[in-house]
């Protein structure tokens, strides 16, 4: 028995690589994400990077003692490598009693352990299509659990042909991201004044978000409305000039206040414009003080509230984000900066996770062309190794038109 450490850029890949090198016989124990390539630690690139083993010959069957299989054992288990280290030497460490163990007790031992940690791979024998459904799902970073729950849908709902094929497996799928995503209801004829504000953490964007949304409904719109802005966000160095720079560009009214007072008297100077964007203070999620001033204006505004989140966060920090932010009550999320991120799979499980719509995207700098209406297709097309998948849902709905 030998063993092997192979490098590839997705599972799919590295699946192969091994097949193609070792043959039937190799078995793969662990897998883990990897940066490999680049120059001086720059231009790396994103890898997957399996570890197993394989034999030279006809398996032979010996008898199983506490000896053999301890060393078995031993071997197996010392190629689980990273985080896992330690606890891999305590179990390997740990003495038989003379009791013996069948094998099938050692690698049920180590499929548990690798589990526990998130490494392995243990669908060697899965359908061609399932395994390239996983592997395009972690290339769009969609969160394991996303992952976990489209897969185990696919096993559910369709035939083992039907998880062979990528391409109908696929655009089944691409369908259920769909049904997943939810859009926020804009109406543009609400009741007016139509009160909408914008929360979030530093740095995404929120006062040029403002600055569309006015000009889409009070400069460039047809008809246009009546429009004004507020900001709280008087702290800032330039917030204030910004927002009145936007405001005067555009011929709108522009306000700053402090305290739920002056919040309360913009307000009823508003009863009849049609929309009122608020813009608030950008501070950290972990600033509970400044957060809980912020809460109080925002509740005087008394408008819908929308969490504007920067496209190019991470995961983590953006369950983080949307958790913090939760005590404003907010009804849409906006992503911001779409245009400096390639994939969509964390907003859309971020977006799942916590059952939240969202309302609009930005994808730039300029007011107020880089805003959209939030739509499920401005999310499937931006979706990596669909393509195949897109075209037959299309064919589809042409079909039965």
């Amino acid at each position: 028995m030998d063993f092997f450490v192979e490098q590839a850029p997705t599972d799919q890949a590295v699946h192969a690589l091994v097949r193609g090198k070792y043959g039937e016989r190799a078995r793969i124990l662990s897998r883990r994400e990897v940066l490999s390539g680049g120059l001086l630690g720059l231009f790396r690139k994103r890898a997957v990077e399996v570890t197993g083993y394989y034999s030279h010959g006809p398996a032979r069957i010996r008898p199983s003692t506490p000896e053999t299989m301890e060393t078995e054992r031993r071997k197996i288990l010392s190629t689980v490598r990273g985080d896992e280290g330690d606890r891999t030497r305590s179990v390997a460490e740990t003495p038989t009693g003379g009791t013996g163990e069948s094998l099938s007790d050692v690698m049920r031992e180590l499929r548990a352990l690798r589990e526990s940690v998130g490494g392995g791979d243990t669908r060697r024998d899965e359908p061609e299509g399932l395994v390239q459904l996983r592997s395009v799902l972690d290339e769009n970073e969609f969160s394991s659990a996303y992952t976990g729950e489209i897969v185990e849908r696919a096993k559910r709902e369709l035939s083992y042909d039907g998880l062979a094929q990528w391409d109908a497996l696929g655009a089944r799928v691409l369908e259920w991201i769909s049904d997943n995503i939810s859009t926020f209801p804009w109406d543009e004829h609400a009741a007016t004044p139509r009160v909408v504000v914008l929360i979030g953490p530093t740095g995404v964007g929120k006062t040029t978000t403002i600055a569309k949304l006015a000009a889409m409904y009070g400069a460039v719109a047809d008809p246009v409305r009546k429009v004004r802005m507020i900001t709280i966000d008087s702290y800032r160095i330039g917030a204030l000039q910004q927002i009145q720079k936007y405001g005067e560009i555009m011929g709108l009214p522009v306000a700053a206040v402090e305290t739920k007072e002056e919040m309360r008297r913009q307000i009823s100077l508003a009863q009849d414009d049609d929309f009122v964007f608020v813009d608030t203070i950008g501070k950290s999620p972990r600033d509970f003080g400044k957060l809980a001033e912020v809460h109080e204006l925002v509740s005087e505004a008394r408008g819908e509230v929308h969490l504007a989140v920067s496209a190019t966060t991470k995961l983590a920090d953006m369950r983080e984000i949307f958790r913090q932010f939760e005590p404003f009550a907010y009804s849409g999320v906006i992503f911001t900066k779409m245009d400096e991120t390639s994939n969509v799979g964390n907003l859309l499980s971020v977006l799942r996770e916590t059952r939240k719509s969202v309302s609009f995207l930005t994808d730039g700098q300029s007011v107020p062309q880089d805003l959209e209406r939030a739509q499920v297709a401005s999310f499937t097309k931006r979706l990596h190794g669909f393509a195949r998948a897109r075209s037959a849902v299309v064919e589809d709905v042409v079909s039965m038109s």
